[in-house]
């Protein structure tokens, strides 16, 4: 790259390891061993052998920055530049990421450390469509009748046909989603994940098709099922 050019235009992974793990039970769930593995190590070497993926930030807890950095200092993720910690809640969380990336970051993906299953296809699949369309997520479309509840009676029912389950990663330009940051300052806003930030700004997300192994790990229940599943796609015996 001569002077005066710009620099060329990357895409970056956020890692989000930052949460307090209160429906799982314990803080430092992304740090349990999963088929003899911390879970974040599985997001992580997704990202890492992502074709388009050319930075990684991580975003972690005070309670776990140091497991988490003794972890990536004796691990082979060349791509991972900063650690950062996160906030309160996940869209702070996410800030602290978005702030640490360097300047030729164009496309930004956001993945939960909580989906091990995740692959570097899908990290390229969205980051492309963020590309061509501004911001996109990976998501699955819903095939149970879904109800909407008060008091643990039924109100209506929730048509199906357009309707998705958002998983992560989650990508956009880097500039939409600092400007969607800076109108949720502006206005207050608190979301759940960043198409919901993005949405609330009036800027369109669209949705890339992800697969139903590519599930959250919220609940001790959860953990069999994950175990279950590597062991199918990495082809060993999964943990008793």
């Amino acid at each position: 790259m001569t002077a005066g050019e710009p620099a060329p235009a990357g895409a970056a992974a956020i890692i989000v390891a930052a949460g307090s793990g209160t429906r799982f039970g314990s803080p430092d769930k992304v740090l349990l061993r999963l088929a003899g593995r911390p879970m974040i190590a599985y997001a992580l070497d997704a990202a890492e052998r992502s074709a388009s993926i050319t930075a990684i930030v991580v975003v972690a807890g005070a309670h776990t920055m140091p497991a988490i950095a003794a972890l990536i200092g004796e691990g082979h993720w060349r791509k991972v530049r900063r650690i950062v910690l996160g906030g309160e809640r996940r869209q702070d969380s996410v800030e602290a990421g978005l702030a640490a990336l360097d300047p030729e970051i164009d496309i930004v993906a956001v993945h939960d450390a909580a989906r091990p299953l995740v692959s570097p296809h899908l990290f390229d699949t969205c980051i492309v469509a963020a590309r061509a369309h501004g911001a996109a997520i990976a998501a699955l479309p819903l095939t149970d009748t879904l109800k909407r509840v008060h008091d643990r009676l039924i109100t209506a029912t929730i048509p199906r046909d357009e309707t998705w389950a958002a998983q992560t990663p989650q990508a956009a330009r880097r500039d939409l989603l600092v400007r969607a940051y800076a109108a949720a300052h502006r206005d207050g806003l608190a979301v759940t994940d960043e198409a919901g930030l993005l949405e609330a700004v009036g800027i369109a997300v669209a949705v890339v098709e992800g697969p139903s192994t590519n599930i959250k790990i919220t609940r001790p229940e959860d953990l069999p099922l994950a175990e279950a599943l590597l062991a199918l796609a990495h082809g060993h015996e999964a943990s008793p």
